[in-house]
């Protein structure tokens, strides 16, 4: 196989390139292997210093890794790998919290249909634990543990492993807006508690233990609604 040539400075990249190009027409899998470092060099007749950099991206991106007696091996790579390194609260800018806030409302909401479909007693007494020793903390608000650890269980039920794991991520972003917008969130809950709107993790319960798959689905929404005014209302409107 020849490849085209193309500036020194783009040479890794389009190397990498290539190689993404050669698992793809050979058809190749997690599992298998690939050429080596030399056979590479002589496929595309390029330096070795060149293939390495291009072979050490793959492996950062979690497409390869090399193993004992085996060489070069093609891996599965984690979906979310990249985004868990990169996530930090503090870098974020309203907006892109704002719309993090509306994914889990989505996902929160949507994933009742697996929840419902997979949930038995075994699960509800270890909902059960979990909301009987909550301590709160505020209106609406829970220590930050037990909050991650119920919705983290509500996801195991569900039993879609790349949603757990993109809750895991996504969860000290919610916990640093409420932190960093207090001055919001305290009044829009008290509000909401003066309205008798809150929803806690113990009325989610409920509607869990009653298999009540719709009525889980409105009280998601009620419980989420702090987000949902925050994600419409601020800094338009703050409630005094």
């Amino acid at each position: 196989m020849m490849i085209t040539k193309f500036s020194t400075t783009t040479l890794a990249d389009k190397v990498e390139e290539q190689i993404i190009e050669y698992i793809k027409k050979n058809s190749l899998v997690p599992g298998d292997s690939l050429p080596n470092e030399m056979q590479f060099v002589e496929m595309y007749g390029i330096s070795r210093n060149v293939v390495r950099e291009a072979l050490s991206r793959l492996r950062m991106l979690g497409l390869i890794q090399t193993r004992t007696k085996r060489g070069i091996i093609i891996t599965e790579p984690s979906l979310l790998n990249g985004f868990r390194k990169i996530i930090d609260p503090h870098l974020l800018s309203t907006k892109t919290i704002k719309e993090m806030m509306g994914m889990r409302i989505v996902l929160e909401i949507g994933v009742a249909e697996f929840l419902f479909a997979n949930i038995n007693d075994s699960d509800i007494l270890e909902l059960e634990q979990i909301v009987s020793r909550q301590q709160a903390i505020g209106i609406n608000n829970l220590s930050i543990e037990d909050e991650m650890v119920f919705h983290a269980k509500i996801y195991k039920i569900a039993g879609n492993n790349f949603i757990s794991q993109f809750n895991e991520i996504m969860h000290p972003v919610f916990v640093f807006a409420r932190h960093n917008y207090e001055s919001y969130f305290k009044p829009v809950s008290e509000e909401l508690n003066k309205l008798g709107e809150i929803v806690t993790h113990n009325n989610l319960l409920e509607k869990i233990k009653k298999r009540d798959k719709y009525g889980y689905q409105n009280a998601i929404r009620g419980h989420l609604k702090p987000y949902w005014e925050f994600i419409y209302n601020y800094p338009k409107i703050k409630i005094e």
